[in-house]
């Protein structure tokens, strides 16, 4: 059964992976359609979009870190017994 777990886990981790890359493709996409869209409509307040679009992604990037640091950190802690825990502190 340990051969399964260890599959599952493995195919949970690529799918992580996956799913930031198309979160991550999704709101890059989502914020160059937007320019193009208002920059078209409304030419003066593009610049404006700039900064807003600037902001959004800065958002973006703080969730993905913390995201990261949160799997990350998941990743790393030890699967070890209960009795083992116990004898470490």
């Amino acid at each position: 059964i340990d051969i399964f777990v260890g599959i599952l886990e493995l195919i949970a981790e690529f799918a992580k992976v996956i799913s930031f890359s198309f979160r991550l493709l999704g709101a890059l996409f989502g914020g160059a359609i937007l320019l193009m869209v208002l920059g078209t409509l409304v030419p003066a307040i593009q610049f404006g979009i700039v900064f807003l679009e600037l902001f959004i992604g800065s958002i973006q990037a703080l969730v993905f870190g913390i995201l990261t640091l949160v799997f990350m950190t998941v990743a790393i802690q030890s699967h070890g017994h209960s009795g083992e825990e116990g004898e470490a502190h």
